[in-house]
């Protein structure tokens, strides 16, 4: 069994097809209560985004699958026997993060069915009641409190896990983002670029599916490249609203404005949009609105489209996401975000002749805050310490082009070159 989603363009919530386009019951109902009905798998459960739905959906794709694949029926599938071995060897060497996740969200799945009155054999380990320590001088209502402890649920299904204190796990070598961008340019040229643009501008998925070709609610005029170099200008000035409903106002440098349009406008927008405006227009479902809600109002991919697919289809995250886990390099978009912060701050370093230290993170908070649209103090001190811990020039970017090897043998430039010169100039 294979489960195919279907996505309709007004609503987040996907529909689940199984090989023969029948649908599958369980999971659909699922989806649809865990998006707009979250307390109907249990009361303490909160909203998600469509972003985070599009995960849960693909996690519960592969685990049901996997089922179906050993013959074991959902209402069958024991937790000792059958559901914790399935996840352990399909997430085998990952993080005790990503497996804690994926086992929350199988469990979530489980209790939804027992509420709708099904039975099933996976019997979850009951969560234990446990006490938290909270740092005084971090909670400013200490003084106030009896006590510096709080209760919280323990899931002993889950691993034990680490705080996070940096991004290593995030951030990808220059060698690597090749590869990713080789592999994504073989799928649609399209993901290529937008990976591009990623890296250099440090924005979200879905913040760079909402950029316009020229203008939208934000920006009365955007230059692309051929008037852009004319006005002899180092960057343009781009407005959004970011995560959190958060107004920010970033710089587009040259070189990410010159490869857009050398990369992807040039040689295949006008045909792309050509078919967008004869086929996919004329759908009875084309939209251009995606899954993910700010306040009220669902996101929104402008009307002065830029991010088409070779079908005439508006780029949207989840077509994003669907084609890094195609590439199966097991890198995801929001990586690209951490590793253009990463290897700017790296540079910066470089070239200022500064060591990267922890009581640096003020200054380096400063330098970030403007493009990445938030930059705390512990969030400076996260990249800080990836730079620390993978300092060796062989994995941070700043070394010499001739180095560097071509991805293929008819690419016009060197991509991980050209990336290595940008976040040079851009730390400066």
């Amino acid at each position: 069994m294979e489960i195919k989603f279907h996505w309709f363009d007004d609503d987040p919530v996907p529909v689940p097809l199984i090989d023969d386009g029948s649908l599958h019951h369980e999971l659909s109902s699922f989806l649809v209560a865990r998006y707009y009905h979250p307390t109907m798998i249990r009361q303490n459960v909160k909203g998600m985004s469509g972003g985070t739905l599009r995960q849960v959906a693909h996690d519960l794709k592969v685990f049901l699958e996997a089922l179906d694949h050993n013959n074991i029926s959902i209402a069958d599938a024991d937790f000792n026997d059958n559901i914790n071995p399935i996840i352990e060897a399909q997430l085998k060497g990952s993080r005790p993060e990503v497996f804690n996740t994926r086992i929350s969200r199988v469990r979530d799945f489980y209790d939804f069915l027992k509420r709708q009155g099904i039975s099933t054999k996976a019997f979850f380990p009951d969560k234990i009641v446990k006490n938290r320590h909270v740092n005084p001088d971090v909670d400013m209502l200490s003084h106030t409190k009896r006590s510096n402890t709080t209760k919280f649920l323990k899931d002993p299904s889950h691993k034990k896990t680490v705080a996070q204190n940096d991004y290593c796990g995030q951030v990808v070598s220059m060698d690597v983002f090749g590869e990713l961008y080789r592999r994504l340019k073989e799928i649609d040229p399209v993901y290529a670029t937008m990976a591009y643009v990623m890296m250099q501008t440090f924005l979200r998925v879905s913040d760079v599916c909402e950029m316009p070709l020229h203008t939208n609610k934000y920006n009365k005029y955007i230059d692309l490249w051929p008037q852009h170099k004319i006005s002899g200008k180092d960057f343009n000035k781009y407005r959004l609203l970011t995560k959190g409903s958060k107004d920010i106002k970033i710089n587009i440098y040259s070189p990410t404005i010159e490869f857009l349009y050398d990369d992807y406008l040039k040689p295949y927008y006008k045909i792309r949009k050509k078919i967008f405006e004869d086929k996919y227009t004329k759908r009875k479902n084309s939209s251009l609105e995606f899954g993910n809600k700010r306040d009220i109002n669902r996101r929104r991919i402008p009307d002065d489209l830029l991010w088409i697919n070779k079908h005439g289809t508006p780029v949207k995250p989840n077509m994003v996401e669907e084609a890094f886990r195609q590439t199966g390099m097991g890198i995801h978009p929001h990586m690209l975000r951490h590793t253009g912060v990463t290897h700017t701050l790296w540079n910066y370093c470089e070239i200022h002749d500064i060591k990267p230290e922890e009581r640096l993170a003020s200054t380096f908070a400063e330098v970030l805050s403007k493009q990445l649209g938030h930059a705390t103090i512990e969030t400076t001190k996260m990249y800080i310490r990836t730079i620390m811990r993978r300092k060796a020039d062989a994995y941070m970017p700043f070394s010499l082009p001739g180095n560097h090897k071509e991805l293929t043998e008819n690419m016009k430039s060197d991509i991980v070159a050209d990336l290595n010169s940008f976040f040079k100039a851009s730390a400066k």
